[in-house]
């Protein structure tokens, strides 16, 4: 029989994919919201519980209270990308060039504006709940598989 490891207070894996998924998420609601024309601010909700469940599985830090702080963080960062590219990719259509040259050019002060004025008060509640619950399922502590101590019966 293998003893099991505790799982480590930092796993580097574990972050890394957490990072990697609210970033692609991010990407993803950017393009649905650019489509449908709106800023679809409910996807925070998903996409902030995947996130949390990534840092609460196997390779993440579950349980831990650093754990909860990462998975708001990259779920905030995942809101403040989606609507960067909701932003520059509005600017593209309005001025009829491609989205590669105005995301190298957007600024952040004309994101965030462009962002402000778009954003309605459940859509901040959304993007808020998105982190809150994010940080609540990567806190939560699961409790490990029960190990049998005598032989087993087949």
């Amino acid at each position: 029989m293998r003893a099991e490891r505790a799982p480590s207070p930092l796993n580097l894996f574990g972050l890394a994919t957490a990072l990697m998924i609210a970033l692609a998420g991010g990407a993803v609601w950017a393009l649905a919201a650019l489509w449908r024309q709106d800023t679809l601010a409910i996807l925070a909700l998903p996409l902030g519980l995947l996130i949390g469940r990534v840092l609460a599985g196997a390779h993440g830090p579950r349980g831990t209270l650093f754990a909860a702080v990462c998975a708001a963080a990259f779920s905030l960062l995942a809101s403040g990308y989606a609507l960067w590219m909701i932003a520059s990719g509005r600017v593209a259509m309005l001025l009829g060039m491609r989205l590669s040259d105005v995301l190298g050019s957007i600024g952040l002060d004309l994101a965030a504006a462009m962002a402000q004025a778009r954003l309605s008060v459940p859509d901040l509640v959304f993007l808020i709940g998105g982190s809150v619950l994010a940080a609540a399922t990567a806190a939560w502590r699961r409790r490990p598989p029960a190990q049998s101590t005598g032989p087993s019966k087949v």
